[in-house]
């Protein structure tokens, strides 16, 4: 097969065909992409904003360098929103949060929730809680135009990511613990606060895509993830009851204003660890893509889900970054992308992606080592 543009072989490979190649993505947290910048010698000609998360946006040079597939776009902050200072011992969100710095043993720091503004809320609190609005145009201020660039300038499968998340937006403003106890005991409450956060979360959709649908080749859903190591987060019963039919509401209103601007678009959710018992609700409620297909956890074994799933869902990730780019070799890397690929590979169906945003414990030589296996090895037949 003739060599595909990024967005075309994106396409084939999300209407189970196989491209000219497996296409691949890849995603940062701030250290290693600076380390992954300097290595390669490419300037920063903007400074990374990093998330409470440290995620940034690669720039479309380094993504060009490393050849791969996808770039993604989200909203902007609302006019007057808190803005978040990366490095500042503690930050506030436009949702009343407030995140605390933590420096690791390596020198590194993270952000995690200190203050959770409805940890104490009854049901009628939720009237009065000061909710963000999705529709404020400040979040859409230039997208279109960026969108449009980036398609007519790139040969990128563009990704929009624009929503806050359902459940764990709940958690967040909640707490963990608390959210997980109403579930329990008073899903009333649970249910309306999860309301709350769909409703939010539908109308970021909406909003981003009205600026740049046309131009996107998948809307990639913010991450609720569902799964630990060795089981799902909430028995299955529970997720059936309280979360899936937040999640239903979702992915049907997001792909119905997809649908509008690009009637092939595909839908993509990420939850992590073991949502084997989930996932044939999942292909239920719609989804497309299947993010980050967590190797090495129970019940998740690539051949099984791809034997099971192959032909009515297509898996985005499926690179481990739990042991092998962390503390591999650049060969145990190539090995495993070899693995990987000729196993999720066939018939199309996947974008070969780390299972996470890269950390700073990967080394910059494990991503070329990865990007090298993709180019060389990922032609079709696998």
């Amino acid at each position: 097969m003739p060599e595909l543009s990024s967005r075309r072989r994106v396409e084939v490979a999300l209407s189970h065909q196989e491209p000219d190649r497996v296409p691949w993505d890849c995603t940062f947290t701030v250290v290693p992409y600076l380390k992954l910048m300097k290595y390669l010698g490419l300037p920063i000609e903007e400074e990374p904003r990093p998330n409470w998360a440290s995620a940034v946006r690669p720039s479309v040079r380094l993504l060009q360098e490393l050849q791969t597939d996808l770039c993604y776009l989200g909203l902007s902050q609302p006019k007057g929103a808190p803005v978040f200072e990366y490095g500042k011992e503690k930050n506030v969100d436009e949702w009343g949060i407030v995140f605390k710095k933590v420096v690791q043993p390596n020198g590194t720091f993270e952000y995690f929730f200190d203050e959770q503004p409805l940890a104490g809320a009854t049901i009628k609190d939720l009237e009065k809680f000061p909710w963000p609005d999705p529709y404020d145009p400040a979040r859409v201020e230039g997208l279109e135009s960026k969108c449009r660039r980036l398609y007519e300038n790139t040969e990128f499968a563009l990704v929009g990511r624009f929503n806050s998340p359902i459940f764990e937006q709940a958690h967040y403003l909640r707490g963990f613990q608390q959210l997980l106890m109403d579930c329990a005991m008073d899903p009333e409450f649970a249910g309306a606060l999860l309301d709350r956060t769909t409703d939010i979360a539908i109308g970021m959709v909406k909003a981003g895509l009205k600026a740049c649908g046309k131009y996107l080749t998948i809307l990639r859903l913010a991450g609720d993830d569902m799964g630990q190591q060795d089981r799902t987060l909430l028995s299955p019963k529970m997720f059936r009851e309280l979360i899936k039919p937040r999640f239903a509401r979702l992915y049907a209103a997001a792909k119905a204003e997809f649908h509008k601007y690009n009637p092939d678009g595909k839908i993509k959710a990420h939850t992590d660890g073991n949502v084997y018992p989930l996932i044939e609700d999942y292909i239920e409620m719609g989804l497309d893509i299947l993010n980050p297909v967590q190797p090495y956890v129970a019940q998740m074994d690539h051949g099984r889900v791809k034997r099971e799933f192959g032909d009515r869902l297509s898996f985005h990730g499926g690179m481990d970054i739990q042991d092998v780019l962390p503390f591999g070799s650049p060969e145990d890397v190539k090995r495993e992308a070899r693995k990987v690929m000729r196993i999720l590979g066939p018939r199309g169906g996947y974008i070969l992606a780390p299972t996470h945003y890269v950390l700073p414990d990967v080394p910059p030589e494990n991503i070329m080592a990865l990007r090298d296996t993709v180019l060389e090895f990922g032609r079709y037949p696998l």
